[in-house]
């Protein structure tokens, strides 16, 4: 079974922070805009990784939660903390920007986690990346939606979409 635990504030918790949302595989460009609008703001950044793959199985009173993944043929022995790797680059490209900032994992939908985050920390804007278009993409947004879309109808805070960038770029997770 994965397990997760809370990621501290890099530094003192800032008043309504900017929240973005990211994925293992986005452009690292979603994480340095968003980094520079909380910087020129004057408040942190809360990054936030809905995982869709997981969910929760128990909460413990340390805040850690035991997660079980969604597909039943997966093995959880590879992922014993999905979300260490995603936090460690975190913490490789915020460094050096002086934003002071947190990583929270969530699981389930992900406009809806995103808000629930925003809402615990009266975060200022959401901001979310674009995907690249393609098949695959174009298929994920008939069936289910955008995650961008959803979110600009249903909150009360602004959403900010970063574009993706252009075809050949470097993907590299956040």
């Amino acid at each position: 079974m994965a397990r997760s635990f809370p990621h501290p504030w890099s530094a003192p918790a800032p008043a309504n922070p900017v929240l973005v949302g990211i994925e293992p595989s986005q452009s690292p460009r979603v994480v340095d805009e968003a980094a520079a609008l909380a910087r020129a703001l004057g408040t942190g950044l809360v990054c936030v990784w809905v995982d869709s793959a997981h969910l929760v199985a128990e909460r413990e009173a340390d805040g850690s939660v035991d997660l079980v993944t969604v597909d039943s043929d997966h093995d959880d022995t590879d992922d014993e903390t999905p979300d260490e790797a995603v936090a460690a680059r975190l913490a490789e490209r915020l460094a050096p920007t002086g934003v002071p900032w947190r990583f929270v994992y969530a699981t389930g939908e992900a406009a809806r986690g995103l808000a629930l985050v925003a809402d615990e920390h009266d975060a200022r804007m959401i901001v979310v990346g674009t995907h690249r278009p393609g098949l695959a993409h174009w298929m994920n947004q008939l069936v289910s939606g955008s995650v961008a879309g959803r979110l600009a109808h249903t909150q009360r805070r602004p959403v900010l979409l970063v574009p993706a960038p252009p075809h050949g770029a470097r993907t590299s997770a956040a």
